[in-house]
């Protein structure tokens, strides 16, 4: 059997887009991996840069209300019960790749499955794209984080081994700078790239990605 890889989309797309929007990381990916594509449960409008481009395929779906604790706990999401079953029942996974809201997913998770583990590792490793922080709200790009995410930090750090991606030209890379302080110094990688909120489009770079991600799997 392939390790295999949980691939979570971000917030206003569905599985379907990712595989458009990741298609660059996906065919690197695809040569040391099977990956699975997740689906969000809740429907929401289009999200970043969807339109037009990816109209008639709604609906579009979200992990999370990205809104402080009135409509959330600080260590959950609504979408974590389904998030949980699909580890568990269409697993194991080795590791996760996640796009922006998607990255906010994805720490819950396996801040959640590293607790019920003991500290365990859940999976190999992590990649993140673009990610956003727990939770929006930040009212002033200068101050990195809101009082929402101080808080969240304060509950752990992701100690699975974590690949981060963030871009200049993204509007919301202030939150990106404040979503890696979420993972493990030791253990975290940032790389940081031109462009805008997207995943990447150049050959060399998710190829590299790709390798880095097959040597951790493989503990080289």
């Amino acid at each position: 059997m392939r390790p295999k890889i949980l691939m979570i989309h971000g917030g206003g797309t569905t599985p379907d887009i990712f595989r458009i929007q990741a298609r660059k990381l996906d065919a690197a990916l695809s040569q040391f991996f099977d990956l699975h594509y997740v689906s969000a449960p809740i429907e929401c409008p289009a999200g970043p840069g969807v339109l037009p481009f990816f109209a008639g395929m709604e609906p579009f779906l979200k992990w999370m209300h990205d809104q402080p604790p009135d409509l959330e706990d600080l260590d959950t999401f609504p979408a974590l019960d389904d998030m949980l079953q699909v580890f568990h029942t269409e697993g194991p996974f080795d590791g996760v790749v996640a796009f922006s809201q998607g990255a906010k997913a994805a720490l819950h998770l396996l801040r959640h499955l590293e607790r019920e583990r003991g500290g365990d590792k859940a999976v190999d490793f992590v990649i993140t794209v673009c990610p956003t922080c727990p939770f929006q709200g930040i009212k002033d790009p200068k101050d990195r984080r809101s009082p929402h995410a101080k808080a969240c930090l304060e509950l752990g750090k992701v100690q699975t081994e974590s690949i981060h991606v963030l871009a200049s030209g993204d509007p919301y890379n202030y939150e990106s700078e404040s979503m890696i302080e979420f993972f493990e110094p030791s253990a975290r990688k940032v790389f940081r790239i031109e462009g805008g909120h997207h995943m990447p489009m150049d050959d060399g770079f998710n190829r590299k990605l790709a390798a880095m991600a097959a040597r951790i799997y493989n503990g080289i």
